[in-house]
């Protein structure tokens, strides 16, 4: 039994930002329904699927919906409506990722939801919020990195840059999670429930708090590294560096160690250049070639152990190929295999959060579009043949 078992969830989402949110509270132990559309389903079905891969199913879909039931519902007829109606008298959290104003007009908005459940929690996952100049533009990750001033810090100094994944998409779906599981507690104590929004662009500053705070209290804007790729206020020699046979990172080289440092990788001293942090963050772009000189002599095993056993902060740069087979992800058992109807065995990256008592477990593989149809209808007192019609009728 999972910490959130009881807890019944409506979701109207597509893409990533509210599916992850969804399938953490899933893994947590909340019922999820998801209501899908007919024939097509969640756009995210088809997103870089070919015919035959994975049994038609997209890898991004199968990442991200687990622990959840499907209902594909036309929306637009009066049966499908009151199959909504009956579900929104039974879930405590309706969630979705539509554009602002798109459940308002088909009925299901907050407004009209708590007529039929007053304790209902309403979450929403925009772009840009509710209301402002950019309530009605499509909101996307990548959007919200440029908007946020995120690539402008991304890697060495140059033009802009995206991350590598769709970071905020999954930053702002931990937040949305957070927004519901408060919100319940807040119920539980006796409180009403509510209204829950956020947004990606809010969520892609905050994400930033670090960089944000420096620059909104310095008034200096912050400065990519020229030759390195590392985080934009760490002062050298923090950074990737190019090995032997390889690339690995180092992190913290305290000031008063940069001798032995220095000793151990077999440059010239560089006492000059790195008095303190500040002189080490002022002389970066100076440190590193030096550094990296040195580095690319010799393998990236030879580096980690000889550096790990000088207490210096260090790590191998994995591909993903290698990072399937490093030992602690091995043993912490994140990366697990579960059976799909069409997909067949999938291996999968499971819920990262451990409760001693409650934990989280994948009860549920994503399902195939439509997988739930009758048995939630049969829950909510549709008779066999009330089904059949529907069918018929192309409800769904």
């Amino acid at each position: 039994m999972g910490a959130l078992d009881g807890v019944k969830i409506l979701g109207f989402t597509h893409f990533a930002q509210a599916p992850f949110a969804l399938q953490l509270l899933g893994d947590l132990g909340a019922e999820i329904i998801n209501i899908e559309r007919p024939g097509t389903g969640d756009f995210n079905r088809t997103h870089l699927a070919s015919p035959d891969r994975l049994g038609g199913e997209s890898p991004y879909f199968l990442a991200m919906n687990r622990n959840k039931r499907s209902l594909s519902l036309d929306l637009k007829k009066p049966e499908a409506k009151e199959i909504i109606y009956k579900l929104i008298k039974e879930v405590d959290v309706i969630v979705t990722n539509f554009r602002p104003g798109v459940l308002d007009k088909l009925g299901f908005g907050y407004e009209d939801a708590k007529k039929i459940n007053p304790n209902i929690i309403f979450a929403q996952a925009v772009g840009y919020g509710s209301s402002g100049p950019y309530a009605d533009l499509p909101g996307q990750d990548f959007l919200a990195q440029c908007l946020s001033g995120y690539t402008t810090i991304v890697g060495p100094d140059g033009p802009p840059m995206s991350g590598g994944t769709f970071l905020i998409d999954m930053y702002s779906a931990s937040l949305l999670a957070n927004g519901i599981q408060a919100a319940l507690i807040n119920r539980m104590k006796g409180g009403s429930g509510q209204f829950v929004e956020v947004n990606l662009l809010s969520s892609a500053l905050h994400m930033q708090c670090q960089e944000l705070t420096y620059y909104l209290n310095t008034g200096e804007l912050p400065q990519r590294p020229k030759g390195y790729s590392s985080q934009v206020h760490s002062e050298a020699p923090y950074g990737i560096y190019e090995t032997k046979n390889g690339y690995m990172g180092i992190s913290n080289v305290p000031p008063e160690k940069i001798d032995l440092f220095c000793e151990i990788v077999g440059i010239e001293s560089i006492r000059h250049l790195a008095k303190d942090k500040a002189e080490m963050l002022k002389n970066r772009n100076e440190i590193y070639p030096i550094v990296a000189a040195g580095i690319k002599k010799q393998t990236t095993e030879y580096w980690i152990e000889k550096l790990q056993e000088a207490g210096f902060w260090c790590a191998k740069v994995n591909r993903y190929d290698e990072v399937v087979k490093d030992p602690q992800v091995v043993h912490s058992n994140i990366i697990q295999t579960i059976h799909h109807p069409k997909a067949g065995d999938i291996r999968v990256i499971a819920c990262p959060i451990t409760l001693s008592e409650t934990p989280a477990e994948i009860r549920k593989s994503p399902p195939v579009l439509g997988e739930d149809n009758e048995s939630i209808l049969k829950e909510l007192g549709y008779t066999e043949e009330q089904i059949q019609e529907f069918k018929k009728r192309q409800l769904f």
